[in-house]
């Protein structure tokens, strides 16, 4: 019987030889974290030669952060050596950005295994978006094994979007002549991110559980036993630049000191903005290849490849037009006069409800120019009334109104209402 707080991979099976499928128990005080006692990651590949130590990663990739945060042990039966020292090395990080998180959290393995692969071919997590597809046109030339993930974007439920964004995606990866892999996983599903979002939301400056800590490393452990045969170097796209100062789950910090083996991680475009992303590598790639890339950047729902009117898909939408490209040959679906909506919700402050967006958005003002020399989707008079908009007043109204109010309140309240409020979040959570 294991005393404080723990959690244990109890079992590890290997299913038709590309599924990992694991089993897992909690201490009590740390169940309620989770929505399952089973973690599960579908390979296309073959991957029942790869070594134990290597294919416990993706499952301590994805309990790490809130073993990090409640100050609970893990207990597992082999890992990697590299991999766990540089699990140290990443929760020094996290205690700076997090003070508050327990971080007592120590990992014990009944064998420690030093693995070594001297693989030189590169690797790049892939899901269409912009920052991806610009990592991937920079590193074109050197192959890259693209991996898509299904679980975590799009929720392994809507098998009927998934199959058709795979499609698009198969079909780029045959017309580019590079591999690609899918794998699916049921990493937001295994967590209780309602809970973890309500317990722990306010210690990490407003930012979802998913954005501010777990996406980077759980995405890059779930591709360690795909790096085996001929991965060295495993590309993650930056979403940000180093103007962007508040923490981030994908992080050069991060994700540059995730390592197994002898295979490197590597946070790539952090010197690019995203708008400087479109203007310098993709209309480049346009032009010199006479090819459109098909880019989702739509995570608000999952019907149409893009909705084309939520945050995600304006910002897309506005950053692509200013450099004079059509979203419409992109994988976007215009409404008439877009640009009338989005000026009346940049006015309501709707886009601006984290600092991320409110960091995106000035990206593509400060890139407007002085004299635009296009009218395209009659944006022409949008780009002229935006260059001067003031966003930081706007973004600090917003924010303040949804979410730091809220939060206040919610740290004055008692600790017995805290625990009633979180409860009925575990509630609603598992019923789902």
């Amino acid at each position: 019987m294991r005393e404080g707080k723990h959690i244990e991979i109890e079992e590890l099976k290997i299913l038709e030889n590309r599924l990992l499928l694991f089993k897992l128990s909690y201490s009590r005080e740390i169940k309620k974290f989770f929505s399952s006692n089973y973690f599960y990651v579908r390979y296309d590949k073959d991957i029942h030669n790869v070594s134990t130590s290597i294919l416990e990663i993706p499952v301590i990739s994805n309990i790490i952060t809130v073993a990090w945060a409640v100050g609970a042990d893990i207990y597992v039966e082999q890992l990697d050596k590299t991999y766990l020292k540089s699990l140290d090395d990443i929760k020094a990080v996290m205690r700076r950005w997090y003070p508050s998180f327990c971080f007592s959290t120590e990992i014990y393995a009944e064998k420690i295994v030093t693995n070594k692969f001297s693989n030189e071919a590169y690797g790049l997590l892939f899901s269409g978006g912009i920052d991806s597809m610009t990592s991937y046109l920079v590193h074109r030339n050197r192959r890259p094994h693209l991996i898509m993930v299904w679980g975590a974007d799009i929720p392994v439920d809507r098998e009927k979007f998934w199959t058709e964004v795979r499609n698009v995606y198969q079909e780029f990866a045959e017309q580019e002549n590079m591999a690609i892999d899918f794998v699916k996983t049921n990493m937001r599903q295994f967590i209780n991110e309602q809970l973890l979002n309500a317990e722990f939301g306010r210690k990490m400056r407003g930012f979802s559980w998913w954005g501010g800590i777990h996406h980077g490393i759980g995405l890059v452990g779930l591709c360690a036993p795909l790096t085996v045969e001929s991965i060295g170097t495993l590309l993650i796209a930056a979403s940000h630049t180093e103007e962007f100062k508040q923490p981030w789950g994908s992080h050069p910090l991060i994700d540059g000191k995730i390592s197994w083996a002898d295979v490197r991680v590597v946070h790539d475009g952090y010197e690019l903005s995203r708008q400087e992303k479109i203007r310098r590598i993709l209309k480049g790639y346009m032009r010199n290849e006479k090819h459109n890339p098909y880019l989702r950047v739509c995570f608000s729902q999952f019907r149409d490849f893009n909705c084309g009117k939520c945050e995600k898909c304006s910002r897309a939408i506005t950053g692509l037009v200013l450099e004079g490209i059509d979203p419409n040959k992109c994988g976007f679906n215009l409404a008439t006069d877009f640009f009338g909506f989005l000026r009346q919700k940049l006015v309501e402050g709707e886009f601006f409800s984290s600092e991320d967006e409110v960091f995106m958005w000035k990206d593509i003002q400060r890139h407007i120019p002085e004299e635009i020399c296009h009218n395209l989707h009659d944006s022409k008079q949008f780009f002229k009334w935006f260059r001067d908009f003031d966003i930081s007043r706007k973004s600090r109204k917003r924010l303040v109104r949804w979410r730091s109010t809220l939060l206040r309140i919610y740290d004055r309240l008692p600790r017995n209402v805290h625990d009633v409020i979180l409860e009925g979040y575990y509630r609603v959570a598992v019923s789902r």
